[in-house]
């Protein structure tokens, strides 16, 4: 019993390690095609809108394309290797913690889609403030523009504050901290991982389980796992699972 049990724990711990290295090649293999790519377009006024600057000349309307495009595959790209080594820390850490890791996945992205949002701007602001198409034209065409953007960066600075606020927030949005009296009258066996509740969480249709547990269940469930009550709010989209949004931020 005790050598099958020591042997499970070698098994977990080797794919544990496995999985380090995999985060930390993705990390390396990003982070080398983004110095890369700035390296060897270093003349194109990449920089520039990254430090929130507009390029040194006006941009043709393809190449105004071209900056933003590059700039928000990289930025993407930089983020998902920060999102690798939070995973990292939170695999190898002790007292692993799923909410927390979600909740700061979330506000990594949130981060991003705000960061994302500001990217175009000087781009397309020194190209549409062009007096050589008419000073008149050109100061309707790039207040149109900030105002469109102004309401689009509003939307995303409520989500990210949105987000901060769930991470700063101690109690559980989907339930409360079970009491042994509770734990013990539930059997003290969570139905996810079938094994000892660790952290026990109750559920507002009264059913308890582990909190790692339930915190990923509800990555992409709103339901009870037993009875499919509705029971996690549509508040705000999470990316506890280190995902990213794929569309492009051109405008």
């Amino acid at each position: 019993m005790f050598k099958s049990n020591d042997i499970v724990r070698r098994q977990t711990a080797l794919k544990g390690e496995r999985k380090t290295y995999v985060l930390l090649g993705i990390f390396s293999a990003f982070m080398l095609h983004v110095v890369g790519i700035y390296w060897w377009f270093q003349n194109d006024d990449l920089l520039y809108p990254l430090v929130m600057l507009p390029p040194k000349a006006i941009p043709p309307f393809w190449h105004a394309i071209f900056i933003v495009l590059v700039n928000d595959t990289l930025v993407r790209q930089v983020a998902m290797a920060f999102k690798c080594l939070l995973l990292i820390y939170y695999k190898n850490g002790r007292g692993y913690n799923f909410r927390r890791q979600g909740q700061l996945l979330t506000l990594l992205e949130y981060a991003l889609l705000l960061y994302r949002a500001f990217l175009p701007t000087p781009v397309w602001y020194r190209f549409f403030l062009n007096k050589e198409n008419g000073s008149l034209f050109s100061s309707l065409t790039t207040g149109l523009y900030l105002t469109f953007k102004l309401t689009s960066i509003v939307e995303k600075v409520q989500f990210f504050f949105a987000a901060a606020k769930a991470l700063t927030r101690k109690e559980l949005q989907f339930g409360s901290h079970a009491t042994p009296e509770q734990v013990n009258a539930a059997g003290d066996l969570c139905a996810i991982c079938q094994e000892k509740m660790h952290a026990p969480i109750l559920l507002r249709c009264k059913h308890i389980f582990c909190e790692d547990c339930v915190s990923e269940w509800f990555e992409r469930e709103r339901t009870c796992p037993l009875c499919r009550a509705m029971v996690k709010p549509p508040d705000l989209r999470t990316f506890g699972d280190g995902s990213t949004n794929l569309l492009f931020q051109l405008f």
